[in-house]
């Protein structure tokens, strides 16, 4: 797959005849001042026009996707770090593999190892800055169509891209330097066992991010509450998930202990529910609490934000201190704060139609019956006579 490169034993001599006799003509490690020069002079040339040469890469990505030029722009930038490792590597490999410079066998093999270290690495740049690109520019539409659960998803195959770019190139680079990947394979098999029983915790936690992932039990940015933790989820990775408390506390949390425990997902309401007891005095006449319920049910019914078939009011039941009307609606406010004005607002209507009923709200109260003592007395005096009483 990679090529070895032109390794000399003897430098060419590139210096002018007017400098023969000058320091530049002098060897150190075995080649010319000059030859070092001019080597220095192409790795510095190569670190320089490597930001021109993305930009003009990035201007070229635009006019070659002219119909969709955030798609190339995209394209470009993520490109941009194997474009600019692509020219250093061009730098070097003019520097120390054109026969400027002489070397033994050994350094020349070693130099050649780099350069295509190097290339494996601009490969593997390359694969992961178009696939994460391209999913970033699918990503990008998910967020317009306001699809949480395809952005979550996309953000795990964006770190599973890199990850596996990442594995891809240090085998690649284990092969180029010599080593034996078939028997580094085998040796993980042997010691897998001890590898699983040592990383139980880490590997249970991937196997809950990936059911994480596959049941979309939430996604970024929902609100979920657990035994664990309440608040907006902000991140999901492979080993854990990160929620944001409504305290602003970032809690980090074990993919494995989400996957295995109950998680309610707040966000995913159709529609929220908004249910109290109005308590009335005993005093209260059947004719006025009717009166009462159906103005309440026409007040409801124009309501935009209410669903009209599922609201209820009706006389539930006889407390001790009160007479409870239930009142059960529906809000299609899915906004927790929305909802909570939307909330007020039935409340202070329910307060102007009991003071246009002249109705009193019930206060929790108890009744307390003292006896007169002395009225104890005589009742015992006069069922037993001369038994003296006590006070």
């Amino acid at each position: 797959m990679f090529v070895v490169g032109l390794n000399v034993s003897e430098a060419p001599n590139l210096l002018p005849s007017f400098w023969q006799d000058t320091f530049l003509s002098r060897t150190v490690l075995g080649n010319a001042v000059w030859n070092w020069l001019i080597a220095c002079a192409i790795v510095l040339a190569a670190l320089a026009l490597r930001r021109p040469v993305s930009r003009l890469a990035e201007l070229i990505g635009k006019k070659a996707l002219s119909r969709d030029q955030e798609t190339g722009a995209a394209m470009a930038a993520a490109l941009a770090p194997a474009v600019r490792l692509l020219v250093v590597l061009i730098g070097l490999s003019l520097a120390l593999q054109s026969g400027l410079l002489a070397y033994s066998e050994k350094v020349g093999l070693f130099f050649q190892h780099v350069i295509d270290t190097l290339k494996a690495v601009v490969l593997c740049l390359a694969l992961a800055g178009v696939g994460v690109s391209l999913l970033e520019n699918s990503t990008r539409k998910a967020k317009a169509d306001g699809n949480k659960q395809t952005v979550t998803m996309h953000v795990f195959y964006r770190r599973a891209i890199q990850v596996a770019a990442i594995v891809i190139g240090v085998f690649i680079g284990l092969r180029v330097w010599g080593f034996d990947i078939s028997g580094l394979l085998a040796g993980l098999g042997i010691g897998g066992l001890a590898l699983s029983l040592a990383a139980q915790d880490t590997f249970s936690n991937l196997l809950g991010g990936l059911t994480i992932m596959t049941d979309h039990a939430f996604s970024i940015g929902d609100v979920i509450t657990t035994p664990d933790v309440e608040g907006i989820v902000e991140d999901i990775g492979f080993r854990s998930t990160k929620v944001r408390t409504f305290t602003q506390m970032q809690v980090t949390v074990p993919n494995s202990r989400l996957s295995s425990n109950t998680v309610t997902n707040l966000s995913r309401v159709i529609k929220r529910r908004i249910r109290f007891s109005i308590s009335l005095e005993y005093g209260t006449t059947p004719d006025q609490i009717r009166s009462l319920i159906e103005k309440l049910k026409t007040r409801m019914a124009a309501r935009e934000h209410l669903i009209p078939e599922n609201t209820i009011i009706a006389l539930e039941k006889f407390s001790a201190s009160s007479i409870d009307v239930l009142f059960q609606c529906f809000t299609k406010t899915l906004d927790f704060i929305q909802y909570l004005k939307e909330q007020e607002d039935i409340l202070l209507e329910i307060m102007e139609v009991m003071e246009q009923e002249k109705l009193s709200f019930a206060f929790s109260a108890l009744t307390v019956h003292l006896n007169d003592l002395s009225r104890q007395r005589e009742t015992i005096e006069q069922a037993q006579p001369g038994v003296p009483v006590k006070d």
